[in-house]
């Protein structure tokens, strides 16, 4: 990873970082980079000035995300969660339903 592809709003994990961070606002102050980003499991804030040379062992998600998945496994999660949702909402009815 080089520092033109630090923007704010990617999601940013590697060794250096206690967690995976989304980046808030990246500050280049000379040689170095500060970048300051909320932690994706706790929510704290996390500051970090890095070299240049750091950057390689850091990992980024893409700016948009990839809509190349499994369409079967899609259907079959959405399925899943609608029966879910639907033993939720309307117990009785759903038990009645299921045998059709």
């Amino acid at each position: 990873m080089n520092a033109s592809e630090l923007k704010p709003g990617i999601i940013v994990r590697g060794p250096i970082l206690p967690e995976p961070v989304e980046v808030l606002v990246v500050t280049p102050l000379g040689d170095v980079i500060k970048i300051v980003g909320a932690g994706q499991k706790t929510g704290q804030v996390h500051q970090r000035v890095l070299r240049f040379d750091q950057l390689q062992f850091l990992d980024a998600t893409p700016e948009r995300e990839p809509f190349d998945g499994d369409p079967a496994r899609f259907r079959l999660g959405i399925e899943a969660a609608r029966l879910g949702l639907g033993l939720r909402v309307r117990p009785i009815l759903f038990a009645l339903d299921l045998p059709r």
